[in-house]
Formats: structure tokens, C-alpha cells, sequence
């Protein structure tokens, strides 16, 4: 992510388009200030030459990208705390099960 952010980003779209995402999420320990810093401003980059954002190139494929910081800790590795996580919250397990709840909805 430090050495070529748009190699992260470029993948994120592709497989995007694949599944028929419209948003990917990079999720960043808050210690890493030069990887968010150059994952932001190579956003910005994309965004500006319209690779990433709304309608990419005319092809109506939209795709944004978003990177969440969070306090660091190796739990964030486990699924269901990389999902409290993304609106702000802990990064806490929930319960025994390492697969999300059926539903279960990031936004």
C-alpha cells in the first residue's frame, strides 16, 4: 500500500466490477500514517482522472473507495470485528461463530 496504492486500488475495482460492488473498503491501523496517506491521495488521483467514482470512464460502472482507520489490534482480522469496526465502533469479536450473522448489513 506504501509502494504503489494504485496497484491496491486497481484491484479493488476490478473485483468490484466482478461481483457488482459500488463501494470497497480498505480498513488501515490507526499507526500506519503512511499508508493512509498515500492510499488517500492516490484516491483523490483516480478520482480526479475518473478512474474511481461514479460512472468510471463512461462505462456507468461506479465504484468508491474508503478508507477506515481503526485503533489496531490483531483481532480486526477476524471477520465479525472488522465489520464493528467499519461504522466507528470496537473491534470486537461477536460470540463463538467466525462467519457473520445471516442479514448482517456494514451501512
Amino acid at each position: 500500500m506504501e509502494g504503489d496504492p494504485h496497484r491496491v486500488l486497481e484491484g479493488m475495482a476490478i473485483a468490484g466490477y466482478a461481483v457488482g460492488a459500488s463501494v470497497g473498503y480498505i480498513y488501515c491501523r490507526g499507526e500506519y500514517y503512511l499508508s493512509m496517506y498515500r492510499l488517500k491521495k492516490a484516491i483523490e488521483a483516480a478520482e480526479a482522472q475518473n478512474l474511481l467514482g461514479d460512472n468510471i470512464q463512461g462505462s456507468g460502472f461506479s465504484f468508491k473507495i474508503q478508507v477506515q482507520t481503526g485503533g489496531g489490534s490483531y483481532v480486526c482480522g477476524e471477520e465479525t470485528a472488522l465489520i464493528e469496526v467499519h461504522p466507528g465502533r470496537a473491534g470486537q469479536p461477536e460470540g463463538e461463530t467466525a462467519l457473520p450473522r445471516p442479514g448482517r448489513r456494514l451501512v
